[in-house]
């Protein structure tokens, strides 16, 4: 089977057809190349070219060139948006797990679902995930969970609040894991004042490090 190699596989809601690039003829008024106005499932418009709308398609297809295809008008804000909608509007399938699970743990509100809109060029798996953990760095380090809220979350549900705290998914055996190397909430304050980006397997494996070396001290 051949493998999909197209750099946009986000929807296409309209297109049309707009001015020619290179003035023709009047006898090729129809001929040559043509700009193209795409609007796409995220609701922005895009600039393209083609010769016809088939070639268009494809060349938007290729992507984000910063010349012929671009970007000319930004998604709107939507105030109500959820990962369920963002993820239709991506076509994000089951299959692909990961970013759906990532979208639902990273992007946890509204201002950030739409700061994705905002920032993502060309919708394809690679190019989604990149943005999704280049983010979920930059929440880490400058937008975390603040640290009373996550004490509040833990002593309700420990599993929900490490996974907003880590920003990754946490199951209960993670839990048990982090648990029964003497995680706590206060352990996991501490680890992040140090390194905010630290993964929770990271924090696991310095919590059972403190603990062996703590046995190894009497």
């Amino acid at each position: 089977m051949m493998q999909n190699t197209k750099t946009n596989k986000q929807a296409i809601k309209t297109i049309v057809r707009m001015g020619q690039v290179w003035e023709q003829t009047e006898e090729n008024e129809e001929a040559g190349l043509h700009y193209y106005h795409i609007t796409d499932a995220l609701n922005r418009q895009w600039q393209t070219i083609g010769v016809n709308v088939t070639d268009a398609i494809q060349v938007f297809e290729n992507g984000n060139d910063g010349v012929w295809t671009r970007i000319i008008q930004l998604a709107p804000f939507y105030p109500d948006l959820t990962t369920h909608d963002l993820i239709h509007m991506l076509s994000i399938g089951p299959e692909a797990w990961r970013i759906r699970n990532a979208i639902q743990i990273i992007l946890n509100n509204v201002e950030r679902r739409n700061a994705f809109v905002n920032r993502i060029v060309n919708v394809n798996d690679e190019d989604v995930l990149n943005l999704l953990y280049n983010m979920k760095n930059e929440f880490l380090k400058r937008d975390q969970l603040s640290n009373q809220k996550f004490m509040d979350l833990y002593a309700v549900n420990p599993v929900e609040a490490l996974s907003v705290y880590f920003l990754e998914s946490v199951d209960v055996h993670t839990y048990w894991e982090w648990s029964e190397a003497g995680g706590t909430y206060s352990k996991a304050i501490q680890y992040k004042q140090v390194k905010p980006e630290m993964t929770l397997a990271e924090a696991i494996e310095k919590a059972e490090d403190e603990a062996r070396d703590l046995v190894s001290g009497y």
